[in-house]
């Protein structure tokens, strides 16, 4: 198994998971998913080392969510 997959297998069964889909449900809520999304990508270029939720926590915030 690559190292991708395994990486991929070990979050899907973690809270960070489960937080990230609250974190894309909420936004979706809000009408706001493309922005949120566009707003953490653009935080991961600029802070590669930040995890994947975090980014979208810190997008979120941005956004009043």
């Amino acid at each position: 198994m690559n190292q991708i997959k395994e990486q991929f297998l070990e979050k899907s069964s973690s809270g960070e998971m489960l937080d990230i889909v609250e974190c894309v449900t909420r936004a979706e809520s809000q009408g706001l998913l493309v922005e949120v999304i566009y707003t953490a990508l653009k935080e991961m270029k600029e802070h590669p080392k930040s995890s994947p939720l975090l980014t979208l926590q810190v997008a979120m915030e941005d956004w009043d969510i």
